[in-house]
């Protein structure tokens, strides 16, 4: 009777536990998806005279269900891959529209959690702005990017677009001002949904600033700046 009873309930044991896996099994959600530029790019044939780039307007990236796009803004230079170099190029604005360089848009059939963008070894000097959510930079030129779908916050945005514009950065170096380069990009989905609904311009309090990281900044800032859905210079 014991011996049955002991059976029993290591049986009972066993369905219970099966079935809390398969509950965690059903949640994890979270898919990762790793593109090198190099694989994408590197093996197309030159497009420009001297058979340096490749135009990234023409090449969108398609993968597992996310698209990557690139569109040119106001930048004197258009996005491109840099084939010897093995990375992709962007640039910020122009003179007269600094924070309106080249755009990276990230697109998924899923919400967006998390982008990582890995930089080259080449100095960088342009400065970034991001449409929804938060970024970080790091590494050794400081322009490895991590942006996640949080606002300033810390309450998580729910997002399937996420569009990442270049912008002149307020250095006065000439030629050390302009672009920035990856050669690698991250990015992490999840079908379930994680928190508010994406946060748009019309939301924003009228008269508050924030740096291009996404911390809100005072007046007495200086640098690039975003107030009212709008980036701009103070000095």
């Amino acid at each position: 009777m014991i011996k049955t009873l002991r059976y029993a309930f290591v049986a009972a044991l066993m369905m219970v536990c099966g079935g809390t896996m398969s509950a965690q099994d059903a949640g994890t959600t979270t898919k990762k998806t790793t593109i090198n530029f190099k694989d994408v790019y590197g093996e197309m044939e030159a497009e420009n005279a001297s058979k340096t780039v490749v135009y990234l307007q023409k090449h969108p990236i398609n993968v597992e269900g996310i698209s990557i796009s690139f569109s040119k803004g106001k930048a004197a230079e258009a996005p491109n891959y840099t084939i010897d170099k093995g990375f992709v190029k962007l640039a910020g604005g122009s003179e007269a529209s600094p924070n309106e360089g080249n755009t990276i848009t990230y697109k998924s059939d899923d919400y967006i959690t998390q982008i990582n963008l890995i930089a080259s070894n080449a100095a960088p000097w342009a400065d970034l702005s991001v449409n929804v959510g938060t970024f970080t930079l790091s590494g050794k030129n400081g322009k490895n990017v991590v942006w996640v779908n949080k606002d300033n916050n810390g309450k998580y945005i729910n997002t399937k677009e996420v569009i990442f514009t270049v912008c002149r950065a307020s250095s006065t170096e000439t030629g050390k001002k302009d672009n920035v380069r990856y050669t690698q990009t991250v990015v992490n989905t999840n079908s379930v949904e994680t928190g508010i609904n994406n946060i748009t311009v019309d939301n924003a309090k009228k008269g508050v600033r924030y740096n291009l990281a996404g911390q809100r900044v005072n007046e007495s800032y200086k640098g690039v700046v975003i107030e009212n859905g709008k980036k701009m210079i103070v000095k």
